[in-house]
């Protein structure tokens, strides 16, 4: 009987994760997005700006959004309805070494139950999509740590900086992670951060083909040469190319 009980929760949370996977991937409906702001580090700043952040700060996301869905003929606007609970400096558990399978996959499940709790207890409207962005003062030359999105599990984790002028490229790499828990993969060469060609251009016919003016959302730069890029400013200077529509269902909406 425990065996049958154990397979039956299973089974239920496996539909259950398809079928909200099925739902987010139709773009018929705005997808509930709990934003949670968390200051990473100890200074008096960096709390202060978190216990700033409001949903209208995210709103660039939904008009890139609106902006990118028009072609496809996805009229749901906005794409996200965003909801943001109160700061907090509980981290999650750090993220292992990147080319540790097993580590990994253990962070995973403790990231599963560490959003899991958080979901149980902001007394928000169930989310979709759980986004933590932890905000980090800025240090001299120091660099955040990465970030990650992850389908399974419809959770982000954003690195970003405590900076009001930092807040547009700080939403260029929330939308990239968001991207990420749609199903988007990235389209840079890990070695190098550089831009992948084609698929990480933004234009990748245009002629000729440097300087780009656009990044590829999931390319996370914009290419200025075949050695050199630079960070968008903001999502302005964003776009959503093809292969990544592929990926998060543009096209199967077109075709509907």
């Amino acid at each position: 009987m425990r065996v049958v009980a154990l397979l039956s929760i299973l089974f239920v949370i496996v539909i259950g994760t398809w079928m909200t996977e099925r739902r987010l991937a139709s773009w018929d409906r705005p997808a509930w997005v709990t934003v949670y702001p968390i200051a990473a580090d100890d200074t008096a700043g960096t709390l202060k700006f978190a216990q700033s952040i409001e949903a209208a700060d995210f709103s660039a996301v939904n008009e890139f959004m609106e902006r990118e869905t028009r072609p496809y003929g996805i009229s749901v606007t906005p794409a996200f309805y965003i909801q943001i609970t109160p700061v907090s400096t509980d981290m999650p558990p750090p993220m292992p070494d990147q080319y540790s399978p097993a580590a990994i996959a253990w962070w995973s499940l403790k990231m599963r139950w560490w959003t899991w709790l958080k979901g149980f207890s902001d007394g928000l409207v169930e989310a979709d999509i759980q986004m933590f962005v932890l905000y980090n003062s800025i240090n001299g030359s120091n660099e955040v740590d990465i970030s990650v999105g992850m389908r399974k599990g419809r959770y982000g984790v954003v690195n970003a900086y405590a900076a009001k002028s930092m807040q547009p490229q700080n939403l260029v790499v929330f939308t990239h992670e968001l991207m990420h828990v749609f199903g988007a993969s990235d389209k840079y060469v890990r070695s190098t951060g550089e831009p992948e060609y084609p698929f990480g251009f933004a234009d990748p016919e245009q002629y000729p083909l440097f300087p780009q003016k656009r990044a590829e959302i999931m390319g996370g730069r914009i290419p200025l040469s075949s050695f050199e890029s630079r960070m968008p400013r903001s999502l302005e200077q964003c776009k959503i190319g093809r292969t990544t529509a592929v990926e998060i269902g543009f096209f199967d909406q077109l075709m509907n």
